[in-house]
């Protein structure tokens, strides 16, 4: 699977440009306030993953945001200091335009944390209050936050995309942002995606399937489910190792950049696969240059 000249086309590269992503217009201190729109569930109401989509209204205010910039939530309330709670961020899940027939509005993918250890219950302060706020509702919000994570300015340019959980939010604005392009101007994308089963596959299963209704000969998925068989349990890099070949045509093309957003620990053996297909040898150099050229671009979490 080595691929010994791939990395020629990109060394006499220029850093790819990316679109000039929006500062930061609101701080965590000076938040604006905005309604729910909507928040429905991802994730079937039986099943132990609560996975939603929650859709604020921008309507008013003077946010704006590229695909793959984050929002900040600030749950009401004190911490244990007497102080305001601080900021959660969480990635957007929309096109910069807005969502479909909605312009001013915007989605985030929530995840309710939950989890006990050594006999006590734990509760995410941010995630719960997201997952229980009812359209309506006024929530803080501040940012947007993040530039590096950002589209690049070419459409053209390849995009190779890797994500577990709830780590698919950005990558449904690239998707969905592509898709109001003509095909010819299109970017070619491929998206390693791993959940632990299809029930909480978001925005690509029987409840939403933002993701399937974009998929086409240049928008390829991969899924990875880890627990759907019990007898085959496919992470992402285990789908990514199986089916490597639109990424390796991607290399060779030499106009790519590189996305992964998730649980903190999927790069590592994503890294290992691209180190396969570059080869040992040269791997080190070639990331180093990857980063340094900001065509590697991780967010995990």
């Amino acid at each position: 699977m080595e691929l010994s000249v791939l990395m020629e086309p990109v060394t006499n590269q220029n850093p790819l440009e990316r679109l000039s992503a929006p500062p930061m217009i609101y701080k965590p201190s000076s938040p604006v306030e905005v309604e729910v729109i909507e928040n429905t569930l991802l994730t079937p109401e039986d099943y132990s993953e609560e996975i939603r989509h929650i859709v604020l209204d921008l309507k008013g205010t003077d946010y704006r945001y590229l695909e793959g910039q984050s929002m900040g939530v600030i749950a009401p309330g004190e911490d244990e200091k007497g102080k305001p709670n601080r900021v959660r961020l969480y990635s957007i899940a929309s096109p910069a335009m807005g969502e479909p027939g909605a312009p001013s509005h915007v989605a985030l993918c929530v995840k309710r944390v939950a989890y006990e250890e050594s006999g006590t219950s734990y509760y995410g302060l941010c995630s719960n209050y997201l997952c229980d706020v009812k359209p309506g509702d006024k929530v803080k919000i501040s940012g947007p936050n993040g530039k590096r994570f950002v589209m690049p300015r070419d459409p053209e340019v390849d995009l190779l995309l890797f994500a577990t959980g709830t780590g698919i939010a950005p990558f449904r604005g690239f998707f969905m942002r592509l898709a109001g392009l003509p095909a010819e101007e299109r970017s070619h994308i491929v998206l390693y995606y791993g959940s632990r089963t299809m029930k909480d596959h978001v925005y690509y299963n029987a409840i939403n399937n933002d993701l399937g209704n974009l998929a086409d000969s240049k928008n390829i998925i991969h899924s990875a489910l880890s627990r759907e068989d019990p007898n085959k349990k496919l992470h992402v890099q285990d789908r990514f190792r199986l089916e490597p070949g639109p990424v390796e045509e991607a290399l060779k093309r030499g106009n790519f950049l590189i996305y992964i957003c998730g649980i903190k620990g999927m790069e590592k053996g994503i890294e290992d696969v691209f180190r396969q297909i570059v080869g040992e040898d040269s791997w080190d150099a070639t990331k180093q240059e990857w980063k340094e050229k900001t065509i590697w671009n991780q967010e995990v979490y």
